[in-house]
């Protein structure tokens, strides 16, 4: 029997071992590979509405990269927000929050960095879709009077904006999270070498988006919901006499083959609005431009989520669209 049980714990023993080498090994080596979590500490509830939001005055990290908010509720950059100032109002999910990355290596604060003369805002935080960014819009607009002196609302859309209460248990690897939710937040929070592992074994930027492409489907519930509520944000813009734009982020699967671009679910959201009179701005063909192997332009094992290199690609897209767009202006020539 004392056999036995050492012979377990001397193989338990090695086995924590050769995972702790491992996880050591994998974080010299990978550093690109960041911790799986965000602090809840910077997110308050029912801050718009029933939309939560970035808590102002608040601190924490977000896969790694610190975030700072400011006492107005946006992301804070290196320059400040000056209330003399016309700004630009961003709304989006977890992807234009720039989880992983620096404040002003985001497209958000790349957009400010290259535009002094106007404040960038950027509200934007995870599990934002479709419904927060209506809430939003109508808060600053209407609940606060447009105090900012916004002069445009750039919506930036990631495919899965589209969801209405879908369950976590039905998106890809949502049934393992269901079971074990809170043993895989604490490997994620600590593991280096499991995301490795994950990474290696999975395809997991295929599946999301494979998953997300079916709300795009014709007569589908959510893409008909998607395109009422963003036209009533574009009637609530005209109504106030400010610039709407909408911007297609795409997915890593969907330019991984620049041969082959997928951008099937972007091309039916733009054929539908274009008959509202709403032009989108997509970066897709931008991106195969660039010729960037596409898994440099997301976070190590994410399909979804701009690195660095993916932020800084999309706020040269931005800036130069927005750039002809003001001399145009200039020059008198009608805009869209």
């Amino acid at each position: 029997m004392r056999k036995t049980l050492f012979i377990i714990c001397y193989h338990c023993l090695a086995l924590l071992t050769l995972f702790f080498i491992a996880e050591l090994f994998t974080r010299l080596l990978m550093p690109k590979i960041k911790p799986q979590v965000s602090d809840s500490s910077i997110i308050i509830n029912n801050l718009y509405n029933n939309s939560h939001g970035l808590k102002p005055l608040s601190q924490g990290y977000s896969v790694g990269a610190q975030v700072k908010i400011n006492r107005f509720g946006f992301r804070e950059f290196n320059s400040k927000i000056d209330t003399n100032k016309n700004s630009w109002l961003l709304l989006g999910d977890s992807v234009t929050m720039g989880i992983g990355v620096e404040a002003d290596k985001t497209f958000a604060g790349i957009l400010q960095t290259l535009n002094d003369s106007i404040n960038v805002l950027n509200p934007s935080v995870l599990g934002y879709a479709i419904e927060d960014y209506k809430n939003l819009s109508q808060h600053f607009l209407i609940t606060r009077d447009n105090k900012f002196k916004i002069t445009r609302v750039i919506i930036c859309w990631c495919l899965n904006d589209i969801y209405i209460d879908t369950p976590d248990f039905e998106t890809p690897g949502g049934s393992l999270r269901h079971f074990l939710g809170d043993v895989l937040k604490f490997i994620r929070a600590r593991s280096r070498f499991y995301m490795l592992v994950k990474t290696l074994l999975f395809d997991r930027p295929r599946s999301y988006y494979l998953f997300d492409e079916r709300f795009y489907a014709d007569n589908r519930t959510e893409l008909i919901n998607a395109v009422d509520k963003i036209v009533e944000i574009k009637n609530l813009c005209d109504n106030k006499i400010i610039r709407f734009n909408l911007v297609l982020l795409p997915y890593e699967y969907q330019i991984r083959n620049l041969a082959d671009l997928k951008d099937k679910p972007q091309q039916q959201l733009s054929n539908l609005l274009s008959k509202y009179g709403i032009q989108t701005l997509d970066p897709i063909r931008f991106f195969k431009e660039k010729n960037i192997n596409s898994k440099n332009l997301y976070l190590y094992g994410d399909g979804i989520h701009f690195s660095e290199t993916g932020h800084q690609l999309i706020g040269e897209f931005l800036n130069k669209y927005f750039n002809c767009q003001h001399r145009l202006s200039v020059a008198g020539i009608p805009l869209e």
